[in-house]
């Protein structure tokens, strides 16, 4: 392998793992790693040894999988709504076939103690009766 194929393909490689990682929510809004992957690659980039250049060509190889796996199973994650709290799950399900959820019974309680707070502070009195019946 000629040194021209060995820098062509190492920049093949950067250039797939920069493209990869930008596809990637959590690499694409920090820009450390971009950061830290160009100065690695100019660190190398003087590396002469062909054993050493393949040895680092696998390191690239490595991480672009870990980065494309990543976002693999977090999408297979969401699509199978894993990893979200039994609330959001049923509120998801439900959006998917054109329904909605009705109010939760916590959220029905907190949305009265609110509503009986503010009229208090207001100086209207509320008969606690009337929300009991909602």
């Amino acid at each position: 392998m000629t040194t021209n194929t060995i820098t062509t393909s190492s920049m093949i490689l950067f250039r797939r793992l920069i493209r990869e990682g930008s596809r990637y929510n959590t690499f694409k809004y920090d820009p450390w790693w971009r950061t830290n992957v160009i100065q690695l690659f100019r660190d190398n980039k003087d590396v002469t040894d062909p054993n050493e250049i393949r040895s680092l060509q696998d390191k690239v190889k490595s991480y672009r999988y870990l980065i494309k796996s990543s976002k693999d199973l977090s999408e297979l994650l969401d699509s199978y709504n894993i990893g979200l709290s039994s609330r959001q799950r049923v509120e998801k399900s439900s959006n998917r076939v054109g329904l909605t959820v009705p109010e939760w019974p916590e959220d029905r309680d907190r949305r009265i103690q609110r509503e009986i707070e503010e009229s208090m502070q207001i100086g209207k009195k509320i008969d606690t009766d009337q929300f009991k019946k909602i």
